[in-house]
């Protein structure tokens, strides 16, 4: 299980993060993102329903749970 928590520096009408995962097979539950998985490769998430938007000063709070023969270690997340 990942929480990740975005803060907005400026308004922003959609936000992603992405981070490589070799260990990585689904996406079993997620929470304010909207994610797709490369196998053994990488995740994307999007902000969803409520946690879309981002206004600035304003901080989400979303997660998800993947399947992964094994925990990621210190993932590099990339913020668009």
């Amino acid at each position: 299980m990942a929480n990740i928590e975005v803060t907005g520096l400026r308004a922003a009408a959609g936000w992603s993060v992405s981070w490589p995962d070799p260990n990585v097979t689904r996406v079993a539950n997620s929470w304010g993102i909207s994610c797709t998985v490369v196998p053994k490769v990488s995740v994307t998430c999007s902000g969803s329903d409520w946690a879309t938007k981002v206004t600035a000063g304003q901080k989400l709070s979303v997660g998800l749970q993947v399947d992964s023969l094994k925990a990621p270690v210190n993932p590099v997340l990339t913020l668009k």
